[in-house]
């Protein structure tokens, strides 16, 4: 065929093309859509292939073949989308209107923005695309327990008491705890395919995802024990496994109730004011209902840091034992013209022994004696073993050991300077200076002295399931060998002697060894915190527990006995 002929009808297909395009465009009929789309397609390749095979050199037309379909494939999903916009406009249209109050007019742009804005409901000033339901994996328990799901298109909470933990999803306030941290996986876009999705859009088949359900190392009893036991007094409470590092139960007060945050697929103007009047009142009120004081709580440690004191001492080799020698003086005088160390209690030798070991100052909690002890090690070592329990400089924090969900480090000291002058050392050495830990480190805390000095990361997924298949499993992870052991051993013995015949002693349960500490942590703006941690049964540990309760008080009389319900309950003895 001669060169002009061959252009001419070149020419003349590439103008069918635009009128078979603009005609489909327009047309109903998907079917009839998908054969303009291809035979404009066909159409507009005549021009570029006569030119490829006119003037392209011979070595190149495979080249400029390929190159020539890989355009039309571009342009095809290109005019597909574009007559996706067109043809489904008017529906969004519909169905947004449709979330407007009962008579409202076309948009105003004079009105004012609302919190509910940043939505996908709308009004007066945007029309944005609503997001049609769909199914959502659950969030269940170790055991199977729903603690989160979809019904009638609403997200459904049966624990509202979980809300720090699950989170919420909100379409005026987004996700949060497990709900944002797993929403890959819940919403099914983890496996999401964009070649699925250019199908989808090309063919006009569903796209569909592969929603999963994440199973929690949460024990849904014990988690309810935890927050009976702590019931509406501002704290937390934390239970690990921590042979793990699964967290079993996570107990916080004050805490809100998330299912008041959720709005149905359709959702009228009340129900959306009532949800907009929940979060400012969340948000708004001084004691912080949207904190979870177990793993974001920062407090001083008070006397419970002794344990890492100890453990310091003992791995170390400061001390050889928990007969080793302590003395326990009235006072301790460390730096020139500083206020001297106290203990709480006066003549506290009497009850140590003069002189003691550390078995006796550890049950009877004396401050002068591990400030000696701190004094001893010296700031450099100290800060050292503190760093191995997690525990950084608030000018170069930690990270997180949980990643689930959000959660703080808490730090010994604002900066390595300030443990060089010896008041600051021997304070933060039995529980003041500028030491801030939350609950979840205090747990851990004893938790790595149960496993044999081994730190373990903390975790609150155990898996993703679809259906009966597991897609994803947590593997239990070694953070570090932080103490060796032999010291662990031994401080697990010291432990046994607070509750033998020390402050920690009302713990006890029938038939159960327990290692523990009480700590009273001196806070501004009222009474001391209250402090508690343990771990049982002592031969073969399988819980570790942190407690604390604002302004509590002593440890022994209000978060012990927090601790010893908890306790019996996750052990299956009557406290």
């Amino acid at each position: 065929m001669a060169p002009r002929t061959r252009y001419a009808i070149a020419g003349f297909g590439f103008v069918c093309a635009i009128l078979l395009l603009g005609i489909g465009m327009v047309v109903l009929s998907m079917m009839q859509w998908r054969l303009h789309l291809l035979t404009s397609l066909w159409l507009l390749s005549l021009l570029p292939r006569a030119l490829i095979t006119q003037r392209a050199a011979p070595g190149v037309h495979g080249i400029a073949r390929l190159s020539l379909i890989v355009v039309l494939s571009f342009v095809a999903v290109a005019l597909q989308l574009g007559r996706e916009q067109i043809g489904q406009a008017s529906t969004t249209r519909i169905r947004v209107a449709q979330l407007r109050e009962v008579g409202a007019t076309a948009p105003d742009q004079a009105t004012a923005l609302r919190p509910g804005d940043r939505t996908a409901l709308g009004n007066g000033r945007i029309w944005p695309v609503m997001i049609g339901a769909s199914v959502r994996g659950t969030i269940r328990d170790r055991n199977g327990v729903v603690l989160a799901e979809t019904r009638d298109g609403r997200r459904i909470y049966p624990f509202p008491d979980l809300g720090n933990i699950i989170g919420f999803q909100s379409r005026l306030y987004g996700n949060s705890g497990v709900e944002a941290a797993r929403d890959l996986d819940l919403s099914g876009t983890r496996t999401f395919s964009v070649t699925a999705l250019l199908e989808s859009r090309l063919l006009g088949t569903p796209f569909t995802t592969q929603p999963a359900d994440v199973y929690l190392t949460l024990d849904a009893t014990l988690q309810q024990a935890a927050q009976a036991a702590l019931g509406d007094r501002p704290g937390a409470v934390v239970v690990l496994d921590p042979r793990t590092g699964a967290i079993l139960a996570l107990a916080t007060y004050p805490r809100f109730d998330p299912n008041q945050l959720v709005l149905a697929d359709t959702a009228s103007a009340e129900q959306v004011a009532q949800v907009q009047a929940f979060w400012q009142g969340l948000t708004e009120r001084s004691d912080s209902p949207l904190l979870n004081r177990a793993t974001q709580g920062r407090y001083p440690p008070g006397s419970v840091i002794k344990t890492l004191t100890a453990a310091a001492a003992l791995d170390s080799g400061l001390l050889t034992g928990p007969e080793a020698q302590v003395t326990c003086p009235n006072r301790l005088n460390t730096d020139a013209g500083a206020p001297p160390v106290v203990n709480a209690v006066e003549n506290l030798a009497q009850r140590t022994g003069d002189p003691s070991d550390l078995r006796r100052v550890y049950a009877w909690s004396c401050n002068t004696a591990f400030a000696q002890i701190g004094l001893g090690l010296g700031a450099e070592r100290f800060a050292d073993y503190a760093g191995r329990f997690g525990l950084g400089f608030a000018d170069a924090p930690a990270e997180p050991a949980l990643l689930d969900i959000p959660a703080e480090a808490g730090t010994i000291a604002n900066d390595p300077a300030f443990l060089q002058r010896p008041v600051a050392l021997a304070d933060t050495s039995f529980g003041q200076g500028q030491a801030l830990v939350t609950p979840l480190d205090m747990a851990q805390m004893v938790a790595l002295v149960a496993n044999n000095g081994i730190l373990m990361r903390p975790y609150l997924v155990q898996d993703v399931r679809v259906g009966d298949q597991i897609r994803s499993a947590a593997k239990p992870t070694i953070i570090r060998q932080a103490i060796n052991i032999q010291a662990a051993a031994q401080l697990r013995d010291v432990m046994r002697s607070s509750v033998e015949f020390g402050y920690a002693k009302p713990v006890a349960l029938p038939g159960i060894t327990i290692g523990a500490k009480t700590g009273t942590a001196e806070a501004p703006g009222g009474a001391p915190h209250s402090w508690f941690v343990a771990i049982a049964p002592l031969e073969q540990p399988r819980f570790a527990i942190a407690v604390i309760v604002e302004h509590g008080g002593e440890g022994s009389r209000n978060a012990l006995p927090i601790a010893r319900q908890v306790l019996a309950a996750a052990l299956g003895v009557q406290p």
